[in-house]
């Protein structure tokens, strides 16, 4: 299985490379290291000569090549520099059939601000048709331990906790997160979600599975809404990483994003692992 690591060559970019190398090596897996000409990126290199002109990426990818597999001298690296957009490229490879998984920063060099929803990673996120790993703007060491499956009670989650599964290995344990509005009944909702959790039990893989239930107050103007709550509860659980089905992903964009009404803009701190579309 090989892994894609889209790369600007910013901080944020080079915390996503050292995660993927930390996963595809406890997986057995390889890595590609792609990047998009920008005009940042295409001057020329210092290197550069008139009957070998090399571009400033490409002699940059080839360092970050060298560089990780120093750091990780058993994995199979390879390197594509491409003129394509970034957005295009992921998409295209992703309908490939070569690749598995891309894991990615949550935002590149051009944003400064650690906003989970960068306008690349919410399209590739969207249009991609493997699955997405997105990696906070900070140093983040990969772990499967614990992960959190934000529910809702469709079939598809149990496919997304395969999928996971399959690529990313299996968790010891499992946060159920579900955020109840105040009309509803606690008692039935956590009925439901212990079924849920008896459910996933079954597969036989899972069998520490939590169920974290909680409800919007409106009371509270910290909790008010679904997102606070789901931030308050990844924040207190402290998964190693959260996963995202198809259909809540717009629910989760809406995490990350500015409310005209609250002025909501959370920090992406863990890991996110978005199924295909």
């Amino acid at each position: 299985m090989t892994i894609i690591v889209p790369t600007d060559f910013s901080a944020n970019a080079r915390y996503a490379a050292a995660y993927a190398c930390q996963l595809a090596q406890s997986q057995g897996q390889q890595i590609h290291l792609l990047h998009c000409y920008t005009s940042s990126s295409i001057g020329a290199s210092e290197a550069d000569n008139d009957k070998n002109p090399t571009l400033l990426a490409d002699e940059k990818i080839q360092e970050l090549q060298t560089q990780l597999i120093q750091q990780y001298p058993d994995l199979h690296i390879t390197i594509e520099c491409s003129r394509s957009l970034i957005i295009d490229k992921l998409t295209e490879l992703s309908r490939s059939g070569d690749y598995q998984l891309i894991v990615m920063g949550a935002s590149g060099d051009s944003q400064s601000k650690p906003l989970y929803w960068g306008s690349t990673t919410v399209a590739v996120s969207a249009k991609s048709e493997i699955p997405v790993i997105v990696i906070p703007n900070q140093e983040t060491p990969f772990s499967n331990a614990k992960a959190a499956l934000l529910t809702n009670f469709k079939p598809e989650e149990l496919d997304t906790l395969k999928e996971f599964q399959q690529l990313v290995g299996t968790p010891a344990q499992l946060n159920l997160i579900h955020v109840y509005k105040e009309n509803q009944n606690g008692h039935n909702v956590m009925e439901t979600l212990d079924t849920w959790a008896y459910n996933i039990r079954e597969m036989g893989t899972i069998l520490d599975i939590q169920p974290i239930v909680e409800p919007i107050q409106k009371e509270d103007e910290a909790l008010d809404t679904v997102p606070e709550v789901v931030s308050k509860i990844i924040t207190d659980a402290n998964p190693d990483i959260i996963l995202i089905t198809p259909s809540r992903k717009s629910f989760f964009e809406r995490l990350f994003v500015g409310s005209v009404s609250k002025a909501i803009a959370l920090e992406l701190t863990r890991p996110a692992f978005f199924d295909k579309i």
